[in-house]
Parts: C-alpha cells; sequence; structure tokens
C-alpha cells in the first residue's frame, strides 16, 4: 500500500493551464502531485511556525508586562512597611516608657514586678514554605514577604505586651483603690515642683563645720518664694520658727509618719489646719542655719528620721532631680 501511495505521488501529474494574455498562447504545465503536496505542507509548516512565533511574542510581553507590574508594586509595598516599621518602632519606644513607668508604679502600689519572662512574649516563625516559594519565583518578592512577616510580628508582639501592660495597671488601680486613703496620706512627692535635690539623707561634710556629720533629710535648692507644698494629706502640728531649722512646717499624717520643712521665708499655715496633698504651705527661703536659699524637708516614722527618697515616687524624684 505505501508503495502505491508513493508510485501515485510520484507518477500522477496535475495538468495547470496559464492564459497570460489575449494574444499569447496557452501554456500548460504537469506539476507531479507529490510537489503540490510538498509546496502545501512547507506553507502550513510555515504558517504554523510563524503564528507559533507570534503567540510565544506576545506571551513574553505579557510577562515583561506583568514583571513590570509586580515590581512597581514590590516598591509601594516596600514604601508603605518602611512607614509601617517606622510607626513600630515609635510603638516600641513608647510601650518602654510604659513599662518602666509600670515597673515604678508597681513599687508603688506594693506589688511584685511583672516577670521579664512574659513580658517578652514569644509569638510564632515565619512561614517558611509560603517564602520558598516566592523566592523560587521572584526574590524580590520573597524579601518583601520577609520584611512584611518581621512587621507583623512585631506588632503582634506589640499587642501582647500592650495588652499585658493593661492588665498590669489594672491590677494596680484596684490596689491603688483600696489603700486611697493609706497612700492620700503617704508623702509621695518632692515638696518643691520648681527646684533641684542637691543634698541627699546621709553622712556629708557639714558645710558650716567641714566635719563630717549626719544630715536627716533633703536638701531642695529653688529660688526665694518658690511654694513649698504638703507631700500628702495630714495636719499641722508645727508652725513657726525652729531654732537652727528656721520658719518650719511639720505635718502629722497618721501611721506615724510626720514631714518637716524647714527654712521657709514665709508660712501659709496654722497649728491644727487640716491638708491636701500639694497644698501651699509655705515659701522657699534661708532663714535659721542656712547657706542659701532652698528647703530642708524631712519625714518620720514614729519620731525616727528615715530617708524620704524610700516614699517619694520615682519618677516624681527624676522630674525634679
Amino acid at each position: 500500500m505505501l508503495k502505491r501511495i508513493t508510485r501515485s505521488l510520484l507518477t500522477d501529474r496535475v495538468t495547470i493551464m496559464v492564459v497570460p494574455r489575449a494574444n499569447q498562447g496557452v501554456r500548460s504545465y504537469r506539476i507531479p502531485v507529490g510537489a503540490i503536496y510538498g509546496v502545501l505542507a512547507i506553507f502550513m509548516g510555515s504558517l504554523f511556525a510563524s503564528g507559533h512565533s507570534v503567540l510565544r511574542a506576545a506571551e513574553l510581553s505579557r510577562q515583561k508586562q506583568e514583571v513590570a507590574r509586580l515590581s512597581g508594586e514590590n516598591e509601594m509595598l516596600n514604601v508603605e512597611l518602611a512607614q509601617v516599621q517606622t510607626r513600630v518602632d515609635g510603638l516600641k519606644t513608647e510601650l518602654a516608657q510604659l513599662t518602666d513607668f509600670e515597673e515604678q508604679i508597681r513599687v508603688v502600689a506594693d506589688l511584685d514586678p511583672t516577670d521579664d519572662d512574659v513580658m517578652m512574649v514569644g509569638i510564632g516563625g515565619p512561614e517558611v514554605g509560603a517564602r520558598r516559594d516566592l523566592i523560587a519565583w521572584n526574590e524580590s518578592a520573597g524579601e518583601v514577604v520577609d520584611e512584611a512577616l518581621a512587621s507583623r510580628r512585631s506588632v503582634e508582639t506589640l499587642t501582647r505586651q500592650a495588652r499585658l501592660l493593661r492588665e498590669s495597671f489594672d491590677e494596680v488601680l484596684t490596689n491603688l483603690e483600696d489603700r486611697k486613703d493609706e497612700l492620700s496620706r503617704t508623702p509621695s512627692i518632692l515638696p518643691v515642683e520648681n527646684g533641684w535635690l542637691t543634698d541627699r539623707y546621709g553622712y556629708r561634710t557639714d558645710p558650716f563645720t567641714g566635719k563630717r556629720s549626719m544630715h536627716y533629710g533633703l536638701d531642695v535648692s529653688a529660688r526665694k518664694g518658690e511654694p513649698i507644698l504638703a507631700a500628702a494629706d495630714g495636719k499641722v502640728i508645727y508652725a513657726g520658727k525652729k531654732g537652727a531649722y528656721g520658719y518650719t512646717v511639720e505635718i502629722d499624717h497618721g501611721n506615724g509618719i510626720t514631714t518637716r520643712y524647714s527654712h521657709a521665708s514665709k508660712l501659709f499655715v496654722t497649728k491644727g489646719q487640716s491638708l491636701k496633698r500639694g497644698q501651699v504651705i509655705a515659701a522657699v527661703g534661708s532663714t535659721g542655719r542656712s547657706t542659701s536659699s532652698h528647703l530642708h524637708y524631712e519625714v518620720r516614722d514614729d519620731n525616727r528620721c528615715v530617708d524620704p527618697l524610700r516614699f517619694i515616687i520615682p519618677t516624681e524624684l527624676a522630674r525634679r532631680s
């Protein structure tokens, strides 16, 4: 059968008649059928190849456009991620400050500090499989995913820390509410707002004798006339001149706690008067045994001098030092 078909293609011929012009004779050509099929095969092959090339070029053009679009989106995502990271860094700073304050306020509320391991909460790792797939397709996309995952983990960690801080503050507020009266009578502020701490409780060189002696309070330097405030709620038990202390106010806060404010230039309260924390009781001066304008401030527990810094909230001390 194959031989018969081959012989037919080679022996069978097709006559093609061509009439060039009216005044010219007719021309005829006898062409083997196989040649016609060959030409047709070549033509169809060329047509197919051309069509494939056109489609391939169109596909490449589409892929280039898609890559350009994705590159543009990657750039936009990088900008947005940078902005998110800036906000995350700001939140980290604020949370760090809140954490410091939380430690201080828990001390004031007589609560145990929050465990560091609890605050440094752990969050799950990155989606490694998804990242590998993206890097295999587009390395820059993989980098964007890395940054996005890092930002997400940071936000999750900050959210958890914020929730823990909120719970801690709720606990502190509950504790402080229960101890409200006791705390209102605790001398927890420096009595001069616009002054600075110049001498602390403990042994020092006496400015008058040059010898080592015990200093039973705090010295807060300030301009003459600066208001002196009551460090806590209480009742005035002394208001007047007191030897080397100069003009002095003494306040009883209950539970055996008293405070003394000395070297004032003026007194604004009288014995027996009830006071609230922050109420103005006198003005800074340099009366009595004093070298310059300042407040000498003492705290006594059962008539025994103690370090006033035991009672002062740390943030108050930091603001006035």
